[in-house]
């Protein structure tokens, strides 16, 4: 490991500041596991209603294929986000907030304040 993802803490963070990002990423992680529960719901309760089909044309077909998709679409989505940010407070226990897991370099603060789940730089990142 390079000195700098060794290190005890981002610069320029006070302890408050982290202390702040942590509860705002736990609280995302609860709000993401209840929308990943909806979803899941809403995925069970499309595919038919009572245990018995109510599609009644080509039309009906469709469009429950579409919600469907959609539906698990949304679901990847939320469990990546979730994962991420599940990712990142490990790395915010670790001591490894704001160092960027490519270059090992600073994550700008700007960049952190904007998207407090940025892993990389923005030089990496592009």
């Amino acid at each position: 490991m390079t000195a700098e993802l060794e290190r005890t803490g981002p610069s320029g963070w006070t302890a408050q500041e982290l202390a702040d990002i942590r509860e705002g990423l736990e609280g995302a992680v609860v709000r993401l596991q209840a929308e990943m529960a909806a979803v899941g719901r809403d995925l069970t309760a499309t595919s038919s209603v009572g245990g018995v089909d109510v599609l009644h044309d080509d039309l009906d077909v469709a469009s429950q294929r579409a919600e469907l998709l959609q539906d698990a679409v949304q679901a990847q989505n939320l469990a990546a986000i979730l994962e991420q940010t599940q990712h990142v407070i490990g790395r915010l226990s670790a001591g490894q907030y704001g160092v960027c897991e490519t270059c090992s370099g600073e994550i700008g603060r700007p960049r952190l304040e904007a998207f407090p789940r940025a892993t990389v730089c923005i030089s990496c990142a592009h």
